[in-house]
């Protein structure tokens, strides 16, 4: 089988760049050592820096440690449609 575009780690930076080259019609293969894609977001825990889940911007925020205001930025800019993909069968 042939590939436009190999990804090597399954983490959040190596899925969203599976995700970036699928959605221009390449042929991606993602190769990762683990059991499972995303396992360190999915580590990071509480919903503190797995900015993909569905809990309000507010919520998320006032679980990160000190000053999490500059977060709010992010919220406004990271929409579901960009951030489903994790939220559904991935992770």
């Amino acid at each position: 089988m042939d590939f436009d575009v190999i990804v090597i780690g399954g983490g959040p930076s190596g899925l969203m760049a599976a995700i970036a080259a699928a959605e221009k019609n390449k042929r991606v293969l993602l190769v990762e050592k683990g059991p499972k894609l995303g396992r360190k977001l999915i580590l990071s825990g509480g919903g503190r820096c797995n900015v993909t889940n569905r809990k309000p911007a507010d919520e998320i925020i006032k679980n990160i440690p000190g000053n999490g205001r500059f977060m709010y930025s992010l919220f406004q800019n990271l929409t579901m449609k960009i951030s489903s993909p994790f939220s559904k069968n991935w992770v």
